[in-house]
């Protein structure tokens, strides 16, 4: 019996070496011809010449660079040098979330690389301004493209929190308007930067310090590994609503405090109704009409805020159509964006 075992044991190695030389010189067969059967390893070292820097943030640096291999720019970001491991992690984390999404209004991740020095990953390059660099100007935006902007806003929200994402960052900064490359009378919204984006479904994601502006964070975000969903994105966007159509945050007189005071001003107060700072020629149902969206989407309690991004959106297409009824508001669409 054992005799048996061996001889078996024996020609079956046999036959193992003769299959893996067979599926060797068929693979190498397949090579030369042209062919690259599954398992081939594709390596390319890639190049990027840096042409000026862009911006900054707590992780990473952002450059222009020309990809001589494409010919085209892009937006290098960069990782800081001597950043803590769970930074680096959440860095190559944001490429990779970033790098599966597919849509019009979510910018989109190239390539993800290393070198000896430091990681990085590649996006596309935008040209035009984030909403923040408009606020900043005190530029007026049209009230149908501020509906336009945050209408697409909305659309690349619905699309990551079907996917149980939430983006955590939610400001004027991360909206990034720019045109579209053939027609330039068409505004494209971009939504950038999801550095601590967070997945709501399943375990508890374990933090050890909060993680966001504590201008626009939800009050459920403030809470070290609270429980949160796609809500905190919808009070974020209240907020910078209120912002952009008032062209004044709604405790802006705090922001010289610490962060912490001001997270905590921020979360507790109950904000202004937002028609008080409009236009005095705004018409008086669509200032309520502001004045109930942003009182509900900036509710402290996520259960009366919308229910989810489309929910949101249709509110404010609904703001349009009070527009189009009310005589002589048209004239105000001809004031620019600045992009």
């Amino acid at each position: 019996m054992t005799a048996t075992i061996g001889q078996s044991s024996q020609h079956q190695t046999g036959r193992y070496d003769t299959l893996e030389q067979a599926r060797a010189e068929a693979h190498a067969q397949a090579l030369a011809d042209g062919d690259l059967p599954p398992g081939t390893p594709v390596i390319q070292r890639k190049q990027f010449e840096i042409v000026e820097r862009l911006g900054e943030g707590g992780m990473g640096k952002i450059y222009k660079a020309y990809d001589p291999s494409m010919d085209r720019y892009v937006a290098l970001k960069v990782l800081k040098p001597d950043v803590p491991e769970t930074e680096q992690s959440r860095f190559h984390r944001e490429a990779v979330v970033a790098a599966n999404f597919s849509h019009p209004n979510l910018v989109r991740v190239l390539e993800v690389g290393h070198s000896a020095a430091f990681q990085w990953f590649a996006m596309e390059y935008l040209r035009g301004n984030d909403v923040g660099d408009v606020l900043a100007r005190r530029r007026y935006i049209s009230f149908r493209v501020l509906i336009d902007i945050f209408t697409q806003t909305l659309d690349a929200l619905n699309y990551i929190h079907t996917r149980n994402i939430a983006h955590c960052d939610i400001k004027p900064e991360n909206i990034f308007i720019t045109r579209d490359a053939y027609d330039r009378r068409l505004v494209i919204v971009k939504l950038i930067d999801f550095g601590i984006a967070r997945e709501y479904s399943g375990p508890i994601e374990l933090h050890t310090h909060i993680t966001g502006d504590p201008r626009y964070m939800a009050p459920e975000q403030a809470v070290i590994n609270g429980r949160i969903d796609h809500r905190v994105d919808l009070y974020a966007l209240g907020v910078t609503f209120y912002e952009v159509v008032t062209t004044r945050h709604p405790v802006e007189q705090h922001f010289d405090l610490p962060p912490t005071e001001l997270l905590q001003r921020q979360i507790r107060t109950e904000f202004e109704p937002p028609s008080i700072y409009m236009p005095e020629n705004t018409p008086a149902e669509l200032a309520a009409a502001v004045d109930d969206f942003t009182a509900r989407a900036c509710a402290k309690d996520p259960a009366q805020r919308h229910a989810n991004a489309l929910e949101m959106q249709a509110e404010l297409v609904l703001m349009l159509g009070i527009l189009d009824q009310v005589a002589g508001v048209g004239s105000d669409d001809d004031r620019g964006l600045g992009t």
